[in-house]
């Protein structure tokens, strides 16, 4: 009788995936590399809406969206919030995590039921040492960030209409034509109330522009919105 030989398993042989291995710019990253990096690694799911951390907090990790999406919003000394940011898979978010002793200065909420990583700064800056390629990609998601805080900076001196427009453009390039926000979502970005955008959003969707439907903001229009925004909106 024959026997066949047996055939150990290739995670056995050290070739098993990591988590990471497929996600964003980890796949630069060399295999037994990530291996050791991923012992500092935190992985923790969150329900919509539960805070991931607050904007005081010391700013001791840096975070990567694994699935869902994750806001960071900004509260002020009055008692307002603005939402500053929408981060979806394979994005960083507590990027102030890289200013050694500083704070978030977000507070850093799942919009959605959302999977997120936690990596100490230390390693995470050590990891860019040694792979010049993931670092490069790194830095320019730091940068991307950094153009849209700015870019929000800009628009909050805009009327109403084109801070609504900007915060509509900002979603469809994370989102596709489908937005799953609501209207005091919308808002709350462009740095207004929930009633200018209902009576903003009215004119926009009898203009065939956007659609509205419950939880959605469906843009119907993309060009129409985008020159509208660039004309300045409606004073």
């Amino acid at each position: 009788m024959l026997t066949m030989p047996k055939i150990e398993p290739a995670y056995l042989k050290g070739e098993k995936q990591c988590r990471l291995s497929n996600v964003g710019f980890f796949k630069r990253v060399p295999l037994e590399t990530l291996r050791g990096f991923e012992r500092d690694m935190i992985e923790k799911r969150y329900g919509s809406q539960e805070s991931i951390f607050l904007e005081d907090d010391q700013a001791e990790f840096v975070w990567l969206v694994k699935g869902g999406h994750v806001r960071e919003t900004h509260h002020s000394t009055e008692g307002g919030s603005q939402t500053v940011g929408m981060i979806g898979p394979g994005g960083l978010f507590g990027i102030s995590a890289f200013i050694d002793g500083g704070q978030y200065g977000f507070h850093s909420v799942a919009e959605t039921d959302a999977t997120v990583f936690s990596f100490p700064v230390r390693s995470f800056q050590d990891l860019m040492g040694r792979c010049p390629a993931m670092a490069r990609i790194v830095l320019s998601q730091i940068s991307q960030l950094l153009r849209r805080s700015k870019d929000m900076q800009i628009f909050s001196r805009e009327n109403a209409e084109k801070r609504l427009l900007h915060a509509l453009m900002e979603m469809v390039v994370e989102f596709g034509g489908t937005i799953p926000l609501t209207r005091r979502r919308i808002a709350e970005m462009a740095g207004t109330s929930v009633e200018t955008c209902i009576r903003i959003f009215g004119r926009l969707e009898a203009q065939g522009l956007i659609a509205s439907v419950r939880g959605k903001i469906i843009v119907s229009n993309l060009e129409d919105l985008k020159d509208r925004m660039e004309e300045g909106g409606s004073k």
